[in-house]
């Protein structure tokens, strides 16, 4: 069967033998190591080498495929969520623990997600608006015209402060201040060494405190002695809190148990890592963005003092072009350039029969790329988002499907605020119009030096 025959339909039935697969590159090596270190760069040279959908080297003896098609996207994600799990779930069982939402699968993974959406979504989310629009005038009011600042120290700034407060509840200045320390160390010690260790479980072991492994072990541990005490305190002592850790600590699971310490340390640790750096580095390239785009800037800035002196966060969140700009950052820098799946069952994914256990690769960045959606992609323009509505197949920033990110209604709720609050009162000029190269986690790989004016 030719890969354009039945493209989009996915079928359980696995009646039909598999096909030959396309071309791919055939080394895990080489698709690892380049992944990491040029994650958007390397998957869009992939793409233009081989095509799409393309073949992936072999994992434990299986097949893989990756495809940012509509057709392929929808074949992958418009599935029964039983027939997927998540690729690599035990390199995130090692990071994360094993009552992760990133690596529960099945019934397990349905009920903990029912059990953590409430906070990241609805009326609810909406609760936490004027903190966040406080929260980034106080963290910005020393701003000074002329003053030179790297965009991502602001931006960590600004995220780790809504974490601090709106995620753990945490108010007393003392405190903060040490779990700001904290959750600064756990961040800085997910680096490029780190990412080869969970690929070689061979390397996760401490070595006597060194290495990054042990970095991480150690910022972990930390952690979580800090969250202990904070636990039991709230627990002695019920009171009435909005925010995500107590609201964590008053739910219960379909049996009527409340989770125990270590699952809410894990979920925890796990929205750290989804939605820390991710919206400070997606901060970061909109700022980016609109240094290299003045009539963009001050479109929304004209906006943005449209909507008066005050504005109430539900006015900044419904802002049009504000909305358009964080898309259209969102298109360009994803949090990551794909997300990959496990087969539970034989299915047909882009025209292709793969086996049980093979590996799907929905790579966002060719769908964001594709310019028979998105014309001309290497363009920052907003306007694209207010001309026409975008299927869950063509733009899909926060992944798909029934793992589709927990949080990505609030990061991007988050995202508007902090920079409609930033925007309305400074703008920013970029020290240097060098292109500034995609890093780790799709962060930018170098400093973003701007000017305050």
């Amino acid at each position: 069967m030719s890969p354009a025959s039945n493209s989009g339909r996915s079928t359980i039935e696995g009646r039909r033998p598999m096909t030959t697969l396309p071309r791919g590159p055939t080394s895990n090596i080489l698709v690892n190591l380049q992944g990491m270190m040029d994650p958007f760069g390397f998957t869009l040279r992939m793409r233009k080498r081989y095509g799409d959908p393309m073949s992936l080297p072999k994992m434990n003896g299986k097949p893989g495929l990756a495809t940012g098609s509509v057709e392929g996207l929808r074949s992958v994600f418009a599935v029964p969520p039983e027939t997927l799990d998540q690729m690599l779930a035990e390199n995130f069982n090692a990071l994360f623990g094993e009552s992760s939402l990133f690596v529960l699968s099945g019934a397990r993974h349905t009920a903990m997600r029912k059990l953590l959406m409430p906070p990241f979504h609805g009326q609810r989310m909406r609760l936490y608006g004027k903190q966040m629009c406080d929260l980034a005038l106080q963290q910005s009011r020393d701003l000074k015209p002329g003053q030179q600042l790297v965009a991502q120290d602001l931006m960590h700034k600004l995220s780790l402060q809504t974490i601090i407060h709106i995620v753990f509840g945490v108010t007393a200045p003392a405190e903060a201040a040490r779990l700001e320390a904290l959750l600064e160390e756990l961040r800085k010690s997910f680096t490029l060494g780190l990412t080869i260790t969970l690929l070689i479980p061979g390397l996760r072991r401490e070595f006597g405190g060194v290495g990054p492994w042990a970095r991480r072990q150690r910022a972990t541990r930390d952690l979580r002695s800090f969250l202990d005490p904070e636990l039991a305190r709230r627990r002695a002592e019920p009171a009435e809190r909005t925010d995500v850790l107590s609201l964590l600590l008053e739910a219960r699971q379909e049996d009527g148990t409340a989770l125990d310490d270590q699952q809410i340390f894990e979920q925890l640790h796990t929205l750290l890592f989804a939605g820390y750096s991710t919206t400070a580095g997606a901060l970061t390239w909109a700022l980016y963005f609109l240094g290299h785009a003045p009539d963009a800037l001050r479109r929304l800035q004209d906006e943005l003092t449209a909507l008066g002196a005050d504005p109430e966060p539900e006015a900044l969140a419904k802002a049009p072009y504000l909305e358009a700009v964080c898309n259209e950052t969102l298109r360009l820098r994803p949090p990551s350039p794909g997300v990959g799946r496990k087969l539970n069952a034989p299915m047909r994914i882009a025209g292709y029969d793969l086996p049980a256990g093979s590996g799907v690769f929905a790579q966002i960045i060719w769908a964001h790329h594709d310019p028979a959606v998105f014309p001309e992609p290497e363009v920052f323009r907003p306007e694209r988002f207010l001309e026409r509505t975008y299927s869950p197949f063509e733009f899909l920033p926060f992944g798909g499907g029934n793992r589709r990110c927990i949080g990505a209604a609030f990061a991007l709720y988050e995202m508007k605020l902090i920079l409609g609050t930033l925007l309305r009162r400074h703008s920013f000029e970029l020290v240097s119009r060098k292109p500034v190269r995609v890093g780790l986690q799709g962060l930018p790989g170098s400093p973003v030096r701007v000017i305050v004016r």
